[in-house]
Formats: structure tokens, sequence, C-alpha cells
């Protein structure tokens, strides 16, 4: 049996930060997939094939306790950790595949990176949260467990845990719960962190948005570590802001709910607003001189909202406005500055997995 499992990105458009402490955020999957492909394979080498992060082929064996053996793949091996991390999960859980029969994983990302580029950066959208979805599923499903990757809550607990490993422990699993789901849903955490929670939310017709590439990729785990130095030392502060972006947060949920456009133009503004001041006190460069840049440029269109999506620091922002004419008034002066668009629309399918009969690799 052939299975293809694809998940797909996202985009965190409100609620980034504030929902490590239980806000709410609100995230949109994209058109950008990670795709996992798991074919039967003769013998009793499995085998992993990466080509975003590796050229070659790297060979692997799974021991009777279903974990991972790369000794036969000498130093490639670092470069296919969420490969390791998933593999140890699922053996953890006892879901993984069987250790008798080896396979095949071919692993495609390369919708996430910029590919006009000559570096190829990658656009933040992302992608081992996305992949971390699809492997674990296929490989779940390839072990005759497809029961449990359908079960949504149960299945989105399970890889927030497998992707925090990989991460060391930190993140909110915003990024999991979309792959997982698709659309634009609502994301909270709750029990301490340890429940995750995703709702769909219906996007209103009159609220239209505009993805613009900064030109530079940012590190969430950075960032998220300046952070919590921070907050070691200014607490009360910490406490006050998260306070204010998360009842932000709420009321930004709750306009999307009832669809109020206008409503949710101005929880994005002062969201943003509260974003920068934060990054400020703490020196978190949420807001770059490219998203400065950016947002300067938005100012000078009468109702239009801009933010960086998730950390900032880089990576892609977002407009919001209830008129797209106004949206579209901002493609030249933006391209004129050396910024330009991103062709991101909203992914409605979530995890999804195809099975088809094949002959062994």
């Amino acid at each position: 049996m052939n299975i293809i499992a694809s998940a797909p990105g996202k985009l965190v458009l409100l609620g980034e930060y504030a929902v490590l402490e239980g806000a709410p955020a609100i995230s949109m999957a994209v058109n950008r997939r990670a795709k996992a492909r798991i074919a039967p394979r003769a013998g009793a080498v499995s085998e992993a094939y990466a080509p975003d992060v590796l050229d070659a082929r790297v060979p692997f064996t799974l021991g009777a306790n279903g974990l991972p053996d790369w000794s036969a793949a000498a130093g490639d091996a670092a470069k296919l950790g969420l490969v390791d991390e998933v593999l140890r999960g699922l053996a953890d859980e006892q879901l993984g595949p069987d250790a008798a029969q080896a396979f095949g994983l071919s692993l495609d990302t390369s919708e996430f990176f910029d590919v006009a580029a000559a570096d190829r950066p990658k656009l933040g959208l992302g992608s081992s949260a996305a992949l971390t979805v699809a492997l674990a599923s296929g490989l779940a499903a390839r072990a005759g467990h497809a029961a449990e990757t359908a079960d949504r809550d149960a299945w989105l607990t399970r890889l927030l845990g497998l992707h925090r490993k990989f991460q060391g422990g930190h993140g909110s699993g915003v990024d999991v719960a979309t792959s997982l789901v698709g659309g634009v849903i609502a994301y909270q955490l709750f029990d301490g962190g340890q429940r995750p929670q995703a709702r769909a939310l219906a996007w209103p017709g009159t609220l239209h948005k505009r993805f613009v590439w900064s030109g530079c990729s940012a590190s969430t785990p950075k960032f998220l570590s300046i952070l919590r130095a921070w907050r070691a030392t200014h607490e009360a502060e910490y406490t006050r802001r998260m306070n204010g972006l998360h009842e932000t947060a709420t009321a930004a949920v709750e306009a999307l709910a009832s669809a109020d456009a206008a409503a949710f133009l101005d929880c994005a503004r002062r969201y943003a607003g509260d974003l920068r001041a934060l990054g400020d006190a703490s020196g978190v460069s949420i807001y770059s001189a490219e998203h400065l840049a950016i947002a300067e440029l938005a100012q000078r269109q009468a109702g239009v909202v801009y933010k960086p999506c998730g950390a900032g620091g880089g990576d892609v922002g977002v407009l919001f406005a209830t008129d797209p004419d106004r949206l579209a008034a901002l493609d030249a002066p933006l391209a004129a500055a050396g910024f330009s668009c991103v062709a991101l629309t909203v992914d409605p399918s979530g995890l999804q997995l195809e099975f088809m009969e094949s002959n062994e690799a």
C-alpha cells in the first residue's frame, strides 16, 4: 500500500504570543502543503528522502521496539531530526510502523520556500508542523491506526506532544492544529497548556486580507527565548501586557463569529499596537525594520491595518481592510519599496490521506 499524506502550512492572523498564556489565536491554513509519501520497500532497510534538506537518500532500520537506528546513515541523519522524533514518538505510543516491513519515505516541503529568491528562504508558514502532521498521520495509517488519526481532538493532542518534543518542549501548537484541521480556526490551550482546542471560524466576505513577504526569515524559538528571559525580571509587566492581548484576541474571535468586519479591524489595529509595544519593552524585534517599513506604507491608506503574522521579525505580514481597493492601492508602493505580496489563500482541507496500491520500491 502506497500512502500519500499532506497537510497545509499556516499563518497566525491574530493572537500570537498571547496564545502561549491561554488566549485564543486566529490562524489560517494556507495553500502550501507538506507531503509525505510512504511506499513499501523490499528488504530489511528503510529509506528516507528529503531533498529540501539532503541530496542523498538516508538508510535506517527499525528495532523490534519500533525505534529508528540511523547508524548506517553517517552524519546525514542529523538533518532528519523531525523524522526521528516522529518515529520515536509513535513507537512510544505503539502507533508506529511494523519493524519487519521496510518502507521508503519521500518528504516534500518545497512549497514553504521562496523559490524566486537565490537563497530560497523559508516563508515562515510552519513547515515543521505541517510535516509532523502529514508524516505522523501517514505512518500511523500504515500501521493500521487510521481510526486514531480520524479522532481529531485526541490526535491533535498526540501531534502537539510530538512537535513540542522536536521544539524542545516549547510552542503553543497553533501551527499543528491549523495543519490538521484546515480552514480558519480559533485555537486555545486549556489545563495549563496540556489540552488544545480548535474550532472552525467563518471568514466574513466583507473583510479582506493580503499577505506581504518581508524579504527575510525569522526564528520563532529565538524570539520566545528572549521573551522568557525578559519575563523572568518583568513578571508584572509581562502579565499586564499579556492580559491586554488576551482581551483583544477574545474580542477579535467574537467579531469573526458575528461576521462583524469593522469590529475585527478595530481589534487588529489594537492588537498590532500592543504587539509592537510588547516587542519594544521586551527587546524582541517583533516589528523588524522591514515590518516597520510596511506598516508605515499601510498607514498612508485609510482603513488599512498591518501586522506581522506569528512571531514577527521577518517572514510574512498581513494587511486587513474592509475595502479591497485600498489593499490593491498598496501594491505599487510596496513593490517600489522592495516588498512583494504572496498569493496565499485559505486551504479548507487540513490533513489529507490517500491510499493507493503499488509495487514495492
